[in-house]
């Protein structure tokens, strides 16, 4: 089945528009549960109720309030928030170009695929000048009444939007204040280098799976097919030695796991 696009925009790129879609590039694969009661496995939903009496309060009768005190709030009408919501447009204003590296990881939020949509050419001609140049452009958009920040790179020939976050949601290391240590020992910096070396391989994300989701299912299976469930037994957790113990440990454990 083919991907269905979720929004289309143009990229503005001063004069020239380049027309794309959106594709989104993850999923979320959490597992959804139906709520029951205990006693007749009866369904269950939830209600937004009244704090003091427990009656329901319909939608159009809630307000958003914010504190600004111990007992003050500031009361907002649906009117007042709908004025701040940015105007709806289809342009995607590219408002600079960076270098590669110039964004860390803590800013990058999701991605997204952006796909041709007409304009062929021009698309391809423009993820090559950005694999040429090393730079990914810097853009801003609306998309469903929310106004976004994100980052144009190229993956395989094609352009990835990834949704930056705002400089507000980004903390400076210097806010955080690691554990003080000693320099490291020559041998235990040796004893790292080879830990690090033994399991040095190539980057295949199919390896590592959703465990806990994996196993979730084994147990709906085995229960829809009226299996008996034993408990797991609780690993014991090893006593801690010392930093160099630990590394040759790990080394030992990699080259075990190599040879398996």
């Amino acid at each position: 089945m083919a991907a269905r696009a979720i929004w289309k925009g143009e990229l503005k790129l001063g004069k020239h528009n380049v027309g794309v879609k959106f594709f989104s590039a993850i999923e979320d694969r959490s597992v959804r549960f139906h709520l029951l009661h205990e006693k007749d496995n009866a369904p269950v939903e939830q209600h937004i109720v009244r704090k003091d009496t427990g009656k329901d309060v319909p939608r159009e009768e809630m307000r958003k309030a914010f504190a600004v005190g111990p007992n003050t709030a500031v009361i907002l009408q649906p009117d007042e928030l709908e004025e701040l919501v940015p105007p709806e447009s289809r342009d995607i204003e590219v408002l600079r170009f960076v270098p590669a590296d110039a964004i860390g990881d803590q800013w990058y939020e999701r991605p997204y695929f952006l796909g041709p949509d007409g304009h062929t050419d021009d698309y391809f001609a423009f993820g090559e000048a950005l694999s040429r140049k090393e730079v990914i452009g810097v853009a801003r958009w609306v998309m469903r009444k929310k106004r976004y920040l994100g980052a144009i790179s190229v993956l395989d020939g094609y352009l990835v939007m990834t949704t930056l976050r705002r400089a507000e949601q980004v903390l400076s290391f210097s806010g955080v204040e690691p554990a003080k240590s000693a320099t490291p020992q020559a041998n235990e910096l040796k004893l790292a280098e080879q830990l690090v070396k033994s399991i040095e391989a190539d980057f295949d994300p199919q390896q590592w799976q959703n465990e806990y989701r994996e196993r979730l299912f084994k147990l709906i299976e085995a229960k829809a097919r009226g299996e008996k469930i034993e408990p797991m037994a609780v690993k014991k957790k090893r006593p801690e030695g010392s930093l160099a113990d630990s590394l040759k440990a790990s080394i030992a454990a990699a080259r075990e796991k190599k040879v398996a």
